[in-house]
């Protein structure tokens, strides 16, 4: 014990408690792990109950999903919904929803529906013909190439249709600037920890909940690592989180990773039986967009 706690496992930092792991403990114990779990075959059975009772609904799926996440894990779980930017685009909408608001309305292969409004007026006629040349060009290209794609065929629109290209070109500009979005879940889940000393990785959680660019922030660090990930205390970006570990894992569709999902929860937990869960749905919602798409 002495030598674990010279060499930075163990810390004793009260002298009427005893020694607890570091963070440099726990992470030698999760790089230790070198099989995952299989969950309960109860814990299975409810996942697939709900994917098939919500099945083509995906933001009910993906609420769904940070709901499972928190209820089995008893943490706070969080989903962030297919980046807009590498989705393909199935239909494009538009409504004057007033004398000088348009709202575009779009459609991806996930299953996801974005919706901006930009500052617009169109008669019927136009608003038709504007619908017909956004669907005709960029159905079935990604989103991320929307706007570069609409830049090269507005050309073909004559000199008397300016008003229609310029609106062509704010929808460009509406495309490529399409926010994530993530689901969070349980966040009431870590009032319940024994483990903190003060309500700091509590404030922060519901600001995350508030604030949900901050959070797509910290978690988009792990969307391309193609594997399981798990961050205890300081080595999470955030001061925030140093009380907290987070486990994360990336979802794909066909072709490629399109968005995070995982866990928040003390540094003292069971990380296999976390890790495994966290996988497991990872590879739902894998299975789920190669049957959708």
């Amino acid at each position: 014990m002495a030598e674990l706690e010279e060499n930075g496992y163990l810390a004793h930092p009260h002298t009427s408690a005893g020694r607890i792991p570091t963070d440099k403990g726990y992470r030698s114990y999760v790089d230790s792990l070198v099989k995952l779990q299989s969950c309960a075959i109860e814990e299975e059975e409810r996942i697939k109950r709900e994917y098939v009772r919500k099945h083509n609904e995906i933001e009910d799926i993906l609420s769904e999903t940070s709901r499972v996440l928190s209820g089995l894990s008893q943490y706070t779980g969080f989903v962030m919904t297919p980046k807009a930017q590498y989705d393909k685009i199935r239909n494009i909408e538009l409504v004057q929803i007033s004398e000088e608001d348009l709202l575009v309305v779009l459609l991806t292969q996930s299953g996801m529906v974005k919706h901006k409004k930009i500052k617009a007026y169109l008669a019927c006629g136009q608003l038709d013909m504007l619908r017909s040349f956004l669907n005709e060009k960029l159905r079935g290209i990604s989103v991320a190439q929307a706007n570069r794609k609409i830049i090269l065929e507005i050309k073909s629109f004559r000199q008397s249709e300016s008003e229609i290209l310029k609106i062509a070109e704010k929808i460009g500009d509406a495309f490529y600037n399409i926010q994530d979005d993530i689901y969070i879940d349980g966040t009431s889940n870590v009032v319940a920890i024994p483990d903190f000393s003060d309500f700091e990785p509590i404030k922060l959680l519901i600001k995350f909940n508030e604030d949900k660019e901050k959070f797509i922030e910290v978690i988009n660090e792990d969307f391309n690592s193609g594997r399981i990930n798990v961050k205890i205390g300081s080595e999470n970006a955030l001061d925030g989180l140093k009380d907290l570990s987070m486990i994360t894992t990336a979802y794909k569709n066909k072709e490629h990773v399109v968005g995070v999902l995982g866990i928040i929860g003390p540094k003292r937990m069971e990380y296999e039986k976390m890790m495994s869960l966290v996988n497991h749905i990872s590879e739902m919602l894998n299975k789920f967009f190669k049957e959708m798409i």
